[in-house]
């Protein structure tokens, strides 16, 4: 793939990295062959037509952000809840909650099954940036839902010394940054789920995927930088990326099969692990129409299941 020459990539190979990159336009996919590694180079053909993108993107318009950028990581972190869901996930969660870095705009999300997680949430999220970066977080903005502004929360800031900025009673526009990721995460995960015609209990594995995706996409107000380099100074390889609801052909070891059994066993990725070619793969209880870009995982092994959902590992 690295290695094919430069000029002009095919439709086919324009539209395959639209789809593997969350339905991302094609402008922003000219500037992450700069800025990225394991993107096909050459001039990406456009395709006119993209079911996902059809079916998941049309939406009202929004407000703008207008506050000013902060200078450091983790100076100021936005926080916004989405939910309830009225189909639960896998997991049996109809919530989710948001973090997103003011600085390098990345965003990370945790599932919930009650907007009462949200406080356990956000400790978990400030120990996982503690160790990541090193950094502290210095301020949180949020609107002033009782998830936000109960003791227990506001008393764990002011011990953090974490200053609190809520937003202004009905002016979501301060919030504009969480409030603005959410609205993408939801297009973006609609549009995945419609393209592959999946089901819709699968939005958290769609949300968890969007998120991942564009912390690997540059952002208008970075220039030629990702949200992952923004923040980690790390930049991000994309060779491991795949369309979400592709099939996924797991091999079956001896001992976990009779003499006459399949060797493989065929499953939808449907997300994406903290590891490389780690891949989280849902296997449906009936066979259902079969999504279209195959690709095969080879010498992949069951690492865990939860439910029907299990993770594989392989070079892709």
């Amino acid at each position: 793939m690295a290695g094919k020459a430069e000029g002009l990539v095919s439709q086919d190979d324009g539209e395959l990295w639209h789809r593997r990159l969350g339905h991302l336009h094609h402008g922003a996919l000219k500037i992450l062959q700069q800025i990225t590694t394991g993107l096909l180079q050459g001039t990406l053909a456009q395709s006119d037509q993209c079911k996902g993108s059809t079916l998941g993107k049309f939406v009202k318009a929004t407000f703008h952000e207008k506050d000013s950028r902060t200078m450091m990581i983790l100076e100021r972190i936005h926080i916004d809840m989405c939910g309830p869901f009225s189909v639960a996930s896998t997991a049996k969660h109809r919530y989710y909650v948001i973090f997103v870095d003011d600085f390098s705009r990345k965003c990370w999300i945790f599932l919930m099954q009650k907007k009462g997680e949200t406080y356990s949430k956000f400790c978990q999220f400030k120990a996982l940036v503690k160790k990541e970066s090193g950094n502290k977080v210095k301020a949180l903005r949020s609107d002033n839902g009782g998830e936000y502004i109960s003791d227990k929360f506001k008393d764990f800031c002011k011990a953090e010394g974490i200053r609190r900025e809520l937003i202004a009673p009905h002016n979501p526009q301060q919030n504009g940054v969480a409030e603005q990721k959410n609205r993408t995460i939801m297009v973006v995960a609609r549009m995945m789920l419609h393209d592959q015609g999946l089901p819709l209990h699968l939005w958290a594995e769609a949300c968890n995927t969007t998120v991942y995706v564009q912390n690997r996409c540059p952002h208008r107000i970075l220039g030629m930088s990702t949200t992952e380099e923004a923040y980690s100074g790390k930049k991000p390889d994309l060779s491991h990326l795949r369309i979400f609801g592709a099939n996924v052909y797991m091999h079956v070891t001896k001992d976990a099969r009779k003499k006459l059994e399949p060797t493989t066993k065929v499953g939808i990725f449907v997300q994406y692990t903290n590891t490389p070619h780690n891949y989280r793969v849902y296997f449906p209880d009936s066979s259902n129409d079969v999504p279209k870009d195959t690709f095969l995982v080879v010498g992949c092994y069951l690492q865990r299941k939860t439910s029907n959902l299990v993770v594989v590992s392989g070079q892709a």
